[in-house]
């Protein structure tokens, strides 16, 4: 009696990574490529449906009616060369080389090409980096890339870190409008109030035709009820550039007041 045939599965194993492994061959090669991608003076040849199956923005790209899913080359705007090809070839491989000269290219770029987990562990590598010289310019650039979980990493930072960021460059180059994000938290980790007004002062010293005129707003930021009596003496000519500033934004009265706290400590 014969034996009953019965159905069989096969399943090949590493078939996935071998299939890309030949992809990535192709593209090496440029065997295949059917479509070309433009940023700057570069030129990368490519495979529509590898770039759609890692990347959303791809994805709609060339599944949709648009003009770019039936164009041979696609300019890629403001997008920098390097780190483009450096996720195309993530497309292929699933590797990336993360370093501190190229972190932020690779990041603002996977953001446009809706690379979720390259978005995670770019601002994963920053996390690591935070520093109270470099906390400010992450923070800025993971707020303007939409990065809400390295934000909020990168301003607790700030915060807690207060008394050492405010003696590096990248305080003293803040614009008007992100020194007054700062003066307006509440949870900043610092002394007493004295150590914002001498902050705001040193700042606006810095660059003082430019910022003066940016001062009276900026101290309706500092809590005058919280200043320390003894931090109305003054001894130090610091204090006679302090009057000048105000005199020069229209606010003599408020500077009788408290133009005396700055002291030897800035």
């Amino acid at each position: 009696m014969e034996p009953c045939a019965s159905d069989e599965f096969f399943q090949a194993l590493n078939h996935a990574e071998q299939t890309f492994k030949k992809m990535e061959n192709y593209l090496r090669h440029k065997q295949l490529c059917d479509v070309v991608l433009v940023a700057g003076d570069r030129r990368i040849p490519a495979h529509r449906l590898v770039l759609s199956s890692v990347s959303d923005y791809f994805a709609a790209m060339f599944t949709n009616d648009v003009r770019e899913a039936r164009q041979e080359e696609i300019k890629m705007e403001g997008v920098e060369p390097n780190a483009l090809w450096a996720l195309v070839q993530y497309a292929y491989t699933g590797r990336l080389e993360l370093k501190e000269d190229n972190i932020e290219c690779l990041l603002s770029t996977a953001c446009l090409l809706q690379l979720s987990q390259v978005v995670e562990a770019c601002c994963k590598f920053l996390m690591k980096q935070l520093h109270p010289s470099n906390c400010l310019g992450i923070r800025s650039f993971a707020d303007a890339q939409g990065c809400t979980d390295l934000h909020k990493v990168a301003h607790n930072y700030t915060m807690e870190n207060f008394m050492e960021v405010i003696r590096n460059q990248e305080f003293l180059l803040l614009p008007a409008t992100e020194i007054a994000k700062l003066l307006a938290s509440d949870d900043m980790n610092i002394p007493n109030e004295e150590t914002i007004l001498n902050a705001l002062l040193t700042w606006v010293r810095h660059d003082l035709e430019q910022r003066r005129k940016d001062l009276s707003k900026l101290l309706a930021y500092i809590r005058l009820p919280l200043l320390a009596p003894q931090a109305m003496s003054c001894s130090s000519e610091k204090c006679l550039l302090s009057r000048l500033l105000i005199m020069t934004v229209g606010t003599i009265n408020l500077l009788i007041y408290f133009s005396c706290s700055l002291t030897n400590r800035i």
